[in-house]
């Protein structure tokens, strides 16, 4: 009798510290989902608080791709050998710089030749006014009273006497001098004004081929960007619309500009193109890749 209570009061004992210790596991578990909770909470508010932070209205990107919007092809008009050859790619100049120089010999000579054809032709002019005054004389007429004689026999002097074919002579002898100058100034390539030199092609000694650019000159303060947009969101971008700009190469640059041409025809994908003029871009390059964003 006294085992069978000592059995039943071990039994009970037993059980209460069970009951307390699931209690109190209870109470532990309670605490760590509370905890849990709270950090839950606290991190979407934080979540909540960086959304605010970011920039009010809808901001759009899109690729595109510096433009020079002023640039020049410069070449030879002559096919002569290239004397010089004085810039390289990359090379900033100013305007009336030289580029290149074709040999001058060839185009020196011609000079020469033709300004002693108009000298020949001047000469025979002279001749023929005697032999045509001689003519006129014979005609019974005065020489220095020409209003008084008549047209036929004027005509009749000057074809005689050569004079209407030496002044043919140095009207051509004078044209050709003028293209022979042409020439000879065309035969120095200089910048038609200040920019960056591209695109060199020739070297010296090499054979130049008239009309076969030699280099490009860009000027490198007046770049653009051209970029295509959707017909849809063409209510975004107005002429004057502030754009910035960011290079590939460098996103930690960046440019501004604003909206200068919105070409009006859609093409087959439904998109137009847009350029914008941009500002302070002499670290930008002709046909250079980047990101265009509108505010």
């Amino acid at each position: 009798m006294k085992k069978v209570m000592i059995f039943m009061a071990v039994a009970a004992l037993t059980a209460g510290c069970g009951r307390g210790q699931s209690e109190k596991n209870t109470a532990e578990n309670d605490s760590v989902h509370t905890t849990m909770t709270d950090s839950v909470v606290k991190s979407a508010s934080n979540s909540v608080r960086q959304e605010k932070s970011l920039p009010e209205g809808n901001v759009t990107s899109t690729m595109g791709k510096v433009v020079s919007e002023h640039f020049a092809d410069l070449s030879f008009e002559t096919a002569l050998p290239i004397k010089c050859v004085l810039v390289r790619n990359g090379q900033h100049v100013r305007r009336g710089q030289v580029l290149a120089q074709l040999d001058q010999f060839k185009l020196r000579n011609a000079v020469d030749q033709q300004e002693r054809a108009i000298e020949q032709a001047q000469l025979q002019i002279e001749q023929a006014q005697l032999q045509m005054k001689d003519v006129i004389i014979a005609q019974g007429y005065d020489p220095d009273k020409m209003a008084q004689v008549p047209a036929n026999v004027l005509h009749n002097a000057d074809v005689k006497s050569g004079y209407a074919l030496s002044k043919n002579q140095l009207a051509s002898a004078q044209t050709k001098l003028e293209a022979a100058r042409h020439e000879l100034r065309n035969c120095v390539l200089t910048a038609p004004f200040d920019g960056v030199v591209a695109n060199v092609t020739v070297q010296a000694h090499q054979l130049a081929q008239a009309g076969q650019p030699v280099c490009r000159i860009i000027a490198s303060d007046e770049m653009a960007v051209e970029f295509r947009v959707m017909e849809a969101d063409l209510c975004r971008y107005q002429l004057g619309s502030a754009v910035y700009v960011i290079p590939i190469a460098n996103k930690s640059q960046h440019f501004s500009g604003t909206v200068s041409e919105i070409n009006p025809i859609v093409d087959k994908q439904g998109a137009l193109t847009i350029r914008a003029r941009l500002s302070k871009t002499a670290e930008l390059f002709d046909g250079m890749n980047v990101e265009v964003i509108l505010k």
